[in-house]
């Protein structure tokens, strides 16, 4: 069964703005309005389809960047954690299966292709993603195994301090980021396999990932989303305010019901995720004012951008406004990263403007359903918002 879910889906996998972000301000919606058993493990393939897997159940769901979501393989014991190879094999971690299943591009599922895993949790590959990692909940351990030779699996790290390992993350030098279900904590081991606790978010922590130099952690307890930098140093809060609900809107207002899955897209400027007590699926997106290094964003620069309506079928109106006259462009991308569209390009004075995209490309060509983003450039500053072609 398929279902499509919109408004607002993003993946952007190549798109470069060339600003740096400053004064980030994050917004949080729901893609799922009603539950859909989105409730575990997620990951992203290059093609931007995210899958996620369902714990409470059987099946790993796939939702394509056109809203569409449908079961893309099924016959798991307690799907969890997730990891996508080179080739685009899927790899599933089935917690009460002791076993990590195989699912090819077509769907074909390979259930035993590793076996013998006690309580596997997390899964994440090397740099070459040539070798898996493997999170063990119960054992709390850590175990690895080449994919040329799957029947051989080490065990990497084991014992306290890991206490319910689940997420994982790698960065650019080899070291291996951890979070601890049970109780929280964030630990750092390098390749040789020394220990360094960074930081605790209490129990029970859900999944953790690396993006853009930091790592993001779901509290599943506590109902929040945390950012830490890589050397430990100032824990914050993304999103949430620790009461339990669905409220969406700035990530400071906004509340979840045990989040616990999370990925983020390429570009880094998307989080999605999931939540174990509803199943639904949430999305988190930086619409942040930005500027050139060094320069700050004034509050009368550019601001009150918005498109409507969104979702759109035939067009949709963006309205922006300027504090001083300026050079304006407005730029449409796809999820690839691709211009489609430019919209203007040109000065403008100061006040309230609107421009119409009639949800055509360049050559006068309708676009295809599914997601895009818009820049609003005026002078040093841009402006960044997601929209849905129906």
């Amino acid at each position: 069964m398929q279902q499509r879910l919109l408004p607002t889906v993003i993946f952007l996998t190549l798109l470069a703005v060339p600003y740096t972000p400053l004064l980030a301000q994050w917004e949080v919606s729901t893609l799922a309005q009603a539950s859909t058993g989105l409730d575990d493990g997620m990951v992203i393939d290059q093609h931007g389809n995210l899958y996620i897997s369902q714990y409470q159940g059987t099946v790993v769901r796939r939702l394509t960047p056109d809203g569409t979501l449908s079961v893309f393989a099924n016959g798991f014991a307690t799907p969890n954690g997730l990891a996508i190879d080179a080739a685009g094999n899927l790899y599933v971690a089935n917690n009460s299966g002791g076993r990590i299943s195989r699912v090819a591009p077509d769907g074909t599922v390979t259930q035993g292709f590793i076996t013998g895993i006690p309580n596997p949790s997390g899964l994440l590959f090397n740099a070459a993603r040539d070798t898996l990692y493997i999170s063990h909940y119960a054992s709390s351990q850590l175990s690895r195994v080449a994919l040329a030779d799957p029947g051989n699996v080490t065990t990497w790290v084991a014992g306290s301090p890991l206490d319910g390992p689940i997420g994982m993350a790698f960065d650019a030098d080899n070291n291996l980021y951890v979070g601890n279900f049970n109780d929280g904590r964030i630990f750092r081991i390098s390749p040789g396999g020394a220990m360094t606790e960074l930081a605790s978010i209490q129990s029970f922590m859900g999944f953790l990932i690396l993006s853009n130099g930091y790592l993001y952690a779901t509290s599943y307890s506590r109902n929040q989303i945390y950012r830490l930098p890589l050397d430990g140093s100032s824990m914050e809060v993304l999103a949430g305010t620790g009461a339990t609900g669905q409220a969406d809107g700035p990530a400071a207002s906004a509340t979840f019901d045990g989040p616990n899955g999370i990925v983020a897209t390429a570009s880094g400027d998307t989080l999605f995720v999931s939540e174990f007590n509803t199943g639904k699926l949430r999305m988190i997106v930086s619409e942040t004012p930005t500027g050139v290094e060094g320069i700050a964003v004034p509050a009368s620069g550019l601001w009150a951008v918005q498109n409507f309506p969104n979702p759109f079928h035939a067009s949709t109106t963006i309205t922006y406004a300027l504090a001083e006259p300026s050079w304006v462009s407005i730029d449409i991308y796809n999820m690839l990263g691709q211009k489609v569209r430019t919209l203007a390009s040109q000065s403008q004075s100061v006040g309230t403007q609107s421009v119409v995209w009639n949800g055509r490309n360049d050559a006068g060509q309708v676009v295809s359903r599914g997601a895009y983003v818009y820049t609003v450039r005026a002078g040093a500053f841009t402006q960044r918002r997601m929209l849905v072609r129906q």
